[in-house]
């Protein structure tokens, strides 16, 4: 057993950074004397002024030692950290000599005093995540992503993942790295100040680890010649409203003022599409062909539930107006153009993906209900499906 040297956390005999503020502890000798409070500090009640002088003797050794120690410390290159406590932790004032994690964590990008980019923060988080979740199944496909560029990370100030329905504090903001993983980020406008919350949609919550400790741990790890390219690769959308993520994310993909249109050409494609997808996910996708309702293993019945259950958007739970309407005809805002699901290997556990149409922009919604009063959709975080469709919608007729 040792404590850190900064903050006074009890820690493990073999840990090499501190848990609670991210020092470096590696050269901490085990199980050192904490210092006592002050208050434990006892004073003779009266003593001879020989007495004083010979304390004062003794104070002015002592405290000879402690900065020959400091220099030898330094001079070693090591990171100390002293730090005078009260029993009263506000009042504590620490003296940093050195910090080699911090000046570290900022060759690569992390800015401890103003506020760094969304792309940037997800660079280190994901860094950390590679080194935190390994042999992860959901993490190795993200990180997979995160190399070739096809990552893409939505933001909401609250989302549901599976059956955790997650809200940022104020001032923070929940990222969907994908539908069953992501991480919360207490405050985005100070990076030293904020802590990170990985959230997993069968687990829930992960504890929370303070950024700056984080960046100091990727820094000194073997993910830190992968915080820049994932910072450069990944994109990181904004969905603070249903009209915001519906349409800004897919504005890339539109034509300039050329109405869409869907037809069985598209249709075809669609289908090969997902086929070649389902393959490569190791998913069984069957599409509604429009003679008898696709029904999932969830009980739902598509397209007959449009009529029959409210749809909501993950992240404002506001109703949504969609429907069945593959000739883009009808008053609905989302119409949906085309329909495949795939059903999990047990319980209700199902993907199926509604392909619209919502201001004349392509969206993929996914559904993965399995109970509630409301249908409940958000717009695929897979770039695959997204640019697929996108390519598919916006092609001509004659392609």
């Amino acid at each position: 057993m040792k404590y850190c040297p900064k903050c006074g956390n009890r820690l493990d005999a073999n840990a090499k950074y501190c848990d609670k503020c991210g020092t470096d502890v590696s050269n901490v000798n085990k199980k050192p004397n904490r210092p006592a409070p002050i208050s434990q500090i006892k004073k003779p009640a009266s003593v001879s002024v020989s007495n004083q002088l010979s304390a004062k003797r003794s104070r002015i050794r002592r405290n000879c030692l402690i900065v020959a120690a400091c220099v030898v410390l330094l001079a070693a290159g090591g990171v100390v950290f002293f730090t005078l406590q009260s029993e009263n932790a506000s009042n504590s004032l620490p003296f940093v000599t050195h910090n080699k994690s911090e000046k570290m964590a900022e060759k690569i990008g992390y800015s401890p005093n103003k506020k760094m980019s969304s792309k940037n923060m997800a660079g280190f988080t994901i860094a950390y995540a590679h080194m935190h979740f390994q042999d992860d199944p959901d993490w190795d496909e993200v990180f997979d992503k995160a190399e070739n560029g096809d990552l893409n990370i939505a933001s909401y100030p609250e989302y549901t993942f599976g059956d955790y329905d997650v809200k940022a504090p104020a001032g923070g903001i929940v990222y969907v790295v994908s539908p069953d993983i992501g991480y919360v980020v207490s405050d985005v406008d100070h990076p030293n100040k904020a802590q990170v919350t990985f959230v997993n949609s069968q687990k829930g919550a992960e504890k929370p680890v303070y950024f700056h400790a984080l960046a100091q741990k990727v820094a000194s790890g073997a993910q830190k010649n992968d915080v820049q390219s994932y910072s450069k690769n990944v994109v990181v959308s904004d969905h603070d409203d249903s009209t915001k993520d519906s349409s800004t994310d897919t504005k890339q993909n539109s034509v300039d003022s050329k109405s869409l249109s869907w037809n069985d050409t598209k249709e075809e494609k669609l289908a090969d599409f997902m086929d070649d997808f389902g393959n490569k996910m190791d998913q069984d996708y069957v599409e509604y062909t429009g003679d008898e309702p696709l029904k999932t293993i969830a009980g739902e019945k598509y397209p007959n539930i449009f009529d029959d259950e409210d749809f909501e958007l993950i992240g404002n739970n506001k109703k949504i107006n969609i429907g069945w309407d593959p000739e883009l005809k009808k008053d609905y805002d989302y119409h949906v153009v085309s329909i495949f699901n795939s059903d999990g290997d047990g319980g209700e556990e199902h993907i199926t993906y509604l392909f619209c149409i919502h201001d004349n922009q392509p969206i993929a919604l996914v559904d993965q209900t399995t109970n509630g009063n409301a249908i409940k959709v958000k717009e695929t975080a897979n770039q695959d499906v997204r640019k697929g469709f996108a390519k598919i919608a916006t092609s001509s007729d004659d392609d």
